[in-house]
């Protein structure tokens, strides 16, 4: 996406891109939904219409979160897009949206594995294995969420309760259109269950289930266990097992430098519940691209902290959303579910406190659930954001039962 947009951005091609790539690392499918961005993004970045760049993600249209058996209520709820029935997301195939996007990028692409990324004088130094060191103006590091979290570095926003994730993949449940794309609106489905919930993900050849769940809480053969009853409900007799892949929930302290930008799960990574992995890669990229290619070399260092400081602000602000939708537990009494609503979530107020982290994100998201909480919300408030909509805190606060 990085190489694609800098593409878009520079197209008189007076640069040299390089797009740096492992094809050792398998492309597992995780991360398979979206907010509605990424529909205009796409057609920006490919220059092919929405009903190509659909297909060719073996995608369908997302209009929401469905949530079954989360909060007091016990019930199913539907977190919608606005406007609702009208704005639309993707459900789409990882390994073929790096396709397209790689076919979009007028780049030198380089498949090898990075061994160091550091800033020097002028710009930053890329290590290889194998092959000789190259000095780049600008590079966009995304090579994924550390595997030991350090508190200099990177901010554990640990009133997330879950930390692992098995994938499964399956038979898709949604029917052929013909030629053309599948119309039909379909939804991200968050099922709660005793030791976590699943994500279902309904694509056009195939449809991603993931049970995302705490380690430390539960065994893996207690979540497979499970896993299995919860398919058997489904009508699932077959699946491939993709992946068990452990994950922190982090905010990087240094997503931007000036010379080295992180981007997705190397500049924050939080459980996919909202699926806020790609729009916060679109952000990211958008600002650091914004601020390179439009303001003068000589205010990078002043602008530099600036923009790393609002990018830390708005992951911080997608984590606390992410984290609030466990304050209200779930119709399951199990240890998983005391332990996110009685003990992770309070975490969030030493977790996110602005001496902790160097912003106010907090502050921002108790003025949003203050705002919520209003008997009568003025007409001026209604396109507050808190890195979502007011619309969406609304609607979870309802579904969920923890309104005032």
């Amino acid at each position: 996406m990085a190489a694609a947009s800098v593409t878009r951005l520079l197209p008189d091609g007076d640069h040299e891109l390089h797009h740096i790539y492992d094809s050792r690392i398998p492309v597992i499918g995780v991360g398979e939904g979206s907010w509605p961005s990424l529909v205009q993004e796409l057609r920006k970045l490919t220059c092919l219409p929405h009903e190509t760049v659909q297909k060719r993600l073996n995608g369908t249209r997302k209009y929401g979160v469905a949530f079954e058996g989360w909060g007091r209520r016990n019930r199913e709820f539907i977190h919608y897009f606005t406007p609702q029935q009208v704005s639309y997301a993707y459900h789409l195939s990882a390994d073929t949206m790096s396709d397209l996007l790689q076919e979009s990028a007028r780049a030198r692409h380089i498949d090898a594995k990075v061994l160091n990324i550091s800033r020097v004088e002028g710009g930053a130094l890329v290590e290889f294995e194998g092959m000789a060191s190259e000095r780049y103006d600008l590079v966009f590091d995304a090579r994924g969420f550390p595997k030991e979290l350090h508190p200099d570095r990177h901010i554990d926003i640990s009133f997330i309760p879950t930390n692992t994730a098995v994938i499964r993949r399956c038979p898709t449940m949604v029917g052929a259109e013909g030629d053309g794309p599948f119309l039909q609106p379909t939804y991200t489905r968050a099922v709660a269950r005793p030791h976590g919930w699943i994500f279902v993900i309904p694509l056009t050849v195939h449809t991603s289930y993931g049970y995302i769940f705490n380690r430390d809480l539960s065994s893996l053969a207690q979540v497979e266990s499970d896993f299995d009853a919860f398919l058997e409900t489904d009508g699932i007799s077959e699946f491939e097992q993709r992946a068990v892949i452990p994950f922190p929930n982090f905010v990087h302290r240094q997503i931007f430098d000036g010379a080295v930008a992180r981007i997705g799960n190397a500049a924050a990574f939080m459980e996919p519940l909202e699926a806020t992995a790609i729009v916060s890669a679109q952000l990211q990229i958008g600002m650091v691209l914004h601020i390179r290619l439009n303001r003068p070399a000589e205010h990078l260092e002043r602008d530099a902290p600036v923009v790393n400081r609002f990018l830390i602000d708005n992951m911080l602000r997608y984590g606390l959303f992410v984290g609030w939708h466990y304050s209200c537990g779930s119709r399951y009494d199990s240890k998983f579910w005391r332990h996110a609503r009685s003990r992770a979530w309070p975490r969030h107020r030493k977790a996110a406190a602005p001496e902790a982290v160097g912003c106010d994100a907090l502050g921002k998201f108790d003025e949003m659930i203050e705002l919520m909480n209003q008997s009568v919300i003025d007409k001026s408030d209604w396109n507050r954001m808190c890195a979502v909509p007011l619309t969406s805190y609304c609607q979870v606060s309802q579904g969920l039962g923890c309104q005032s």
